[in-house]
């Protein structure tokens, strides 16, 4: 007999005080203990992988070679439905590094998102980007972008509520200043498509 609960089974981990409040200093927001524990495994997964971004140095240069993520994005603008298919640079070892006791490291680095949207969907039908108006394509691409920023950073950007907001430079400035974010991708993923 199969026998299937229909909530997880929860357990108690033993931990000496110091030791929780060292898990709770790491909390972002009002992580639970049990968010924490599991974003800290995402971590060392992600570190663990051969597959993802790499930091390469060669005397006295550094470069980095990404690995290149896939993600669907639904979109509503008004009354009009989207599904997009994008791919983007893994940017997660840039975000771990956004850490305070990293914080002297990631300053150094700079990296770009080098979002590409692959495929849209209009409603009732797939398009190529290449066939969608050029405004349009623009603005699923910054909503897109914000999108990676807020879930690989773990960031809110409340800087944008309309479609007039993600075509303001001064508010990606703004988001970039406050984060600490790369100027590399401000200037190639932001002020580019914006020219």
């Amino acid at each position: 007999m199969i026998h299937i609960s229909s909530t997880d089974k929860s357990t108690t981990i033993r931990l000496k005080e110091i030791t929780k409040k060292k898990l709770e200093q790491l909390a972002k927001g009002k992580e639970t203990h049990e968010e924490i524990i599991l974003r800290l495994i995402k971590i060392v997964e992600n570190l663990s992988s051969e597959q993802n971004t790499n930091i390469i140095q060669k005397g006295n240069i550094i470069g980095t070679k990404y690995e290149t993520l896939h993600k669907t994005i639904q979109i509503k603008l008004d009354d009009q439905e989207y599904v997009v298919v994008c791919t983007y640079n893994d940017l997660s070892m840039f975000a771990i590094m956004q850490n305070k006791s990293l914080n002297q490291l990631s300053k150094k680095l700079d990296w770009t998102i080098d979002l590409n949207i692959v495929n849209v969907n209009i409603g009732k039908g797939w398009v190529n980007p290449k066939n969608v108006q050029t405004k349009e394509l623009n603005t699923l691409y910054f909503i897109c972008v914000k999108q990676i920023l807020e879930e690989t950073f773990d960031i809110k950007l409340y800087q944008f509520s309309n479609i007039l907001d993600y075509f303001n430079m001064d508010n990606w400035i703004e988001v970039y200043k406050k984060y600490d974010l790369s100027k590399d991708s401000l200037n190639s993923d932001i002020k580019r498509k914006l020219i």
